[in-house]
């Protein structure tokens, strides 16, 4: 799965880093994210970084216990299906590398901008709230997987004088000027640039993608697919 480069035009992204929706970007959503997708990582949370939302957009205290053989805490997972099934909101990280068709989307926007991507999910069973306006510090792709959720983003960015602390600031809607606001239906793609303004109200039942992208020379992922030389042993 990739996204074509129409999509993404660096070369208008050099004087004109602007947010862009693209409807019907992606033709198969479910495939890189299902509902069995969500339950295999909440019943693992050693290997993804779960948070949780409360009515507020702030994350809820989780309770860890001890991992056997992986060094850390981790939440629990009672505690996590027990959330998730009031209707919380969910946020799922580290799912990069779940999946072929993930790696392969990834890959095909590292390979076109030489940056390093993840993949988070966010969700909710019910009428669940998500983040006030905010700003973050990557660029991010936002496709819609399931449900809608209506997102708005605006004209105005956080400048770069400004430290991200993991706190951004959150202005109210009478601060900020909406440039695109739309409901998002399953496959529609958004580009929110850099420290852009932005803000989703989802619907009740729904699955989104999140993809961070982010520079970093030093070391991109390795996407390839290796195989074994069994026919030698």
């Amino acid at each position: 799965m990739s996204i074509q480069k129409v999509h993404l035009n660096k070369y208008e992204m050099v004087v004109g880093d602007r947010p862009t929706l693209f409807e019907g970007a992606i033709k198969n959503p479910g495939d890189l994210v299902s509902w069995d997708d969500v339950q295999h990582c909440l019943n693992n949370p050693w290997w993804y970084n779960i948070e949780i939302l409360d009515d507020n957009n702030l994350k809820v205290p989780i309770p860890t216990v001890p991992e056997q053989w992986h060094d850390k805490l981790v939440p629990e997972k009672a505690e996590i299906f027990n959330l998730v099934n009031s209707n919380h909101t969910f946020v799922i990280g580290k799912y990069g590398h779940h999946n072929r068709a993930v790696e392969d989307l990834l890959d095909s926007i590292e390979a076109q901008y030489h940056v390093n991507c993840d993949a988070h999910i966010y969700g909710a069973l019910g009428g669940a709230s998500s983040f006030k306006i905010h700003w973050d510090q990557p660029a991010n792709l936002i496709i819609q997987i399931e449900g809608t959720t209506y997102w708005t983003v605006y004209e105005e960015r956080c400048s770069t004088l400004i430290k991200y602390d993991g706190f951004p600031h959150n202005p109210e809607a009478h601060d900020v000027t909406p440039v695109i606001a739309h409901k998002m239906k399953p496959g529609d793609m958004l580009y929110i640039p850099s420290r852009c303004y932005h803000r989703a109200i989802p619907s009740s039942k729904r699955l989104s993608l999140s993809i961070p992208m982010w520079h970093d020379p030093e070391y991109q992922s390795d996407r390839k697919e290796y195989l074994l030389s069994l026919h030698n042993s």
